[in-house]
């Protein structure tokens, strides 16, 4: 998959965090609230950080693979690793083992419930490659998950607090800036001529928004972000499986 060129990717993602943190920041500042100050501000360059890796070219060095492997690898290690000299712990981040067996069950539940969605939803059915479905099936949840449903999320959760209760769980504000962040990090860049692009599908935009509230309530009840990684990699690998199978048995015209 062709990433977007780095200075291109690079000043999307700036923009991108403008748009959500700079009005929280500026709320805090308002509010006299250092919590929200601090947290935003520190949010800035660790998305900036991540960007960065992502669509580092110098890191690219096999180039005889289709996906960033390597740069997903990369910022799945650094999360691990930044998150005590960040102030949360490892259990706060979630990277223990989820609290009952029963995660494993309902992650792949919730996987399969929206793989069959997004592949029904697909603007196209073609075969996907091995190294797509290997791919799909294991690195985007586990660099996206640990980072945004675990290092930001306690981040966030543990300076704000968790003041709501949805379903049985505890709920925090951490789970409403990481969804806004995810959601317009995928959605909304700067396109090949440097100008604003946001996505016209509102179908999309509520897809992003849903998918990323029922991880961060995956990871509130079970007190684990793996249950989150696997739904998430179960989604992107079946849907691409679903979506060939749609265009083999049942042809479009």
């Amino acid at each position: 998959m062709a990433l977007p060129a780095y200075p291109q990717a690079m000043a999307s993602t700036a923009m991108q965090l403008v748009i959500v943190l700079v009005p929280l920041a500026v709320y805090g500042a308002a509010k006299r609230s250092k919590e929200i100050v601090y947290v935003s501000v520190i949010t800035f360059p660790l998305v900036a950080f991540q960007a960065a890796v992502l669509f580092s070219e110098s890191l690219s060095c096999l180039s005889t693979l289709q996906y960033n492997w390597l740069q997903k690898l990369i910022v799945f290690l650094a999360v691990i690793f930044l998150c005590k000299p960040l102030g949360v712990s490892p259990k706060e981040c979630g990277f223990l083992l989820p609290n009952t067996p029963r995660s494993i069950l309902f992650a792949l539940s919730v996987g399969l419930i929206y793989a069959v969605v997004d592949s029904v939803s697909a603007a196209e059915h073609v075969k996907p490659s091995v190294e797509t479905i290997l791919f799909q099936l294991s690195m985007p949840g586990l660099q996206e998950e640990p980072f945004y449903r675990g290092l930001l999320l306690a981040l966030w959760d543990k300076r704000l607090g968790r003041p709501w209760k949805v379903l049985g769980v505890e709920v925090g504000v951490g789970c409403i800036v990481t969804t806004a962040i995810f959601t317009i990090g995928h959605l909304v860049s700067l396109d090949n001529n440097w100008a604003f692009a946001i996505n016209p599908n509102i179908g999309e935009w509520i897809n992003f928004v849903l998918f990323c509230l029922v991880m961060c309530w995956l990871r509130y009840k079970f007190d684990s972000v793996w249950p989150c990684v696997l739904a998430h990699n179960f989604d992107n690998g079946f849907a691409k499986l679903i979506s060939w199978m749609i265009a083999r048995f049942h042809p479009i015209g």
